[in-house]
């Protein structure tokens, strides 16, 4: 169990600490409970669950949790910037069925409208 491990770190540091958590996971089959304010680091894990004041508000696979942008928000809480810029540009028109995670994901959904 670790609380904010890559708080004040930098972003080379920040990857080293969770690249080492993931390999940690994956390949020695070990739980890790993260608890981070970093969604980008939230959006590699199996499950979420998003407390607010010591109440669940939601749990699920990251794409369930962050699909839920609104519930989030009403929470004053943050989305992957990914997540956040579909939900602006669905507010204005765009037409997306799913919620990207990474800037991957957002890029490729961006590059596939633009066809």
């Amino acid at each position: 169990m670790l609380d904010e491990p890559t708080a004040m770190l930098d972003p080379n540091g920040r990857e080293e600490v969770i690249s080492t958590l993931l390999k940690l996971n994956r390949e020695k089959k070990m739980t890790v409970v993260l608890i981070t304010h970093f969604m980008d680091e939230a959006v590699l894990a199996d499950r979420v669950v998003v407390m607010d004041s010591g109440k669940v508000l939601t749990q699920g696979t990251p794409a369930e949790v962050f699909s839920q942008v609104e519930l989030l928000k009403k929470h004053r809480l943050d989305v992957p910037q990914s997540a956040e810029l579909i939900y602006r540009l669905r507010g204005c028109g765009f037409k997306a069925d799913k919620i990207p995670l990474t800037q991957e994901d957002c890029v490729a959904m961006l590059g596939e409208a633009m066809l």
